[in-house]
């Protein structure tokens, strides 16, 4: 349901357990002045909050704190964050940040905020990476349970009859949500008629999924992945180099594969049954793709 979902179709989303943000707060004792420190050891950054841009994601959270809860001023602490999921892959690596940052302030601040309300504030946050996001991203990573999403909605969260597996095959092309998103609006705008028409079609296909889904139907919902690949070519937000992962995952005996997010780069995964996760990994890394992840939805 990817791009579909940011124009009110609905979308189907799942976590990842196997992969995992973790976001710490070490008080700064005896600090007398507000001092915040936020530090990104993955992407080499440690600095001062005073010192970072002013729509820095922290300094967004930490006003929206203030906001919120009528805090005057927040005790001094360092924020260190630790990811498992690459950056700009289609994974949902700000959203992680986002709810993550969030956690833990509210359980820093001594305030016990529900999931919801955990959702709305890592929504806002969101918005300074992607614009105008549909808010699917933070409500998986929020709720961590498959659900079926529409914009402006509350969730419905879905079940499995039995376990599946899927492969996540990373490109090592940089996905940019923002820019993905801004041209397929753009390409709307200049072609409504043909754009719509593709939108509508990934809309109709994501309503068949839901029942594939829930009837633990792999062969159609394997079927349905390809189908929305397809269309997502047809929003020009696929490459030749994703389009080749699907096609040597298909070849290798998945049932589906598709790519995974904003698209131009990232992530495409691949549906498999149990038996072929262990060769299909093996093939992957023959042909030179690396971090190659395995989680199984439930």
């Amino acid at each position: 349901g990817e791009h579909a979902v940011v124009y009110g179709y609905p979308a189907i989303a799942v976590p990842i357990p196997d992969l995992q943000t973790t976001v710490t707060i070490f008080p700064l004792i005896g600090e007398k002045q507000e001092t915040i420190i936020y530090e990104a050891p993955d992407l080499g950054t440690a600095a001062n909050l005073s010192d970072l841009p002013a729509n820095h994601v922290l300094g967004k959270a930490v006003e929206l704190f203030k906001q919120a809860y009528g805090i005057q001023k927040i005790p001094s602490f360092r924020l260190k964050i630790n990811s498992q999921i690459p950056v700009a892959s289609g994974l949902g690596s700000s959203a992680s940040i986002s709810v993550g940052i969030i956690k833990a302030l509210s359980q820093f601040l001594g305030l016990k905020l529900s999931v919801q309300r955990i959702n709305e504030l890592a929504f806002e946050l969101e918005k300074l990476y992607h614009g105008t996001p549909s808010g699917i991203d933070n409500t998986v990573v929020s709720y961590e349970r498959s659900l079926w999403f529409t914009k402006g909605q509350e969730p419905e969260f879905l079940r499995v009859p039995f376990p599946f597996h899927l492969l996540l095959i990373n490109s090592s092309i940089p996905s940019l949500t923002a820019e993905s998103v801004a041209a397929v609006r753009e390409e709307r705008e200049t072609d409504p008629v043909r754009v719509n028409g593709l939108l509508q079609e990934i809309g109709d296909l994501v309503i068949i999924a839901k029942e594939a889904f829930s009837e633990g139907n792999l062969v159609e919902l394997g079927k349905l992945m390809m189908k929305n690949h397809a269309l997502l070519q047809k929003l020009h937000v696929s490459l030749p180099e994703l389009d080749a992962i699907v096609n040597l995952a298909l070849e290798k005996g998945a049932l589906g594969a598709k790519l995974c997010g904003a698209g131009r780069g990232g992530n495409v995964i691949a549906l498999v049954r149990e038996e072929k996760v262990h060769d299909l990994q093996q093939t992957f890394m023959a042909h030179g793709y690396q971090g190659i992840v395995h989680t199984k939805i439930q």
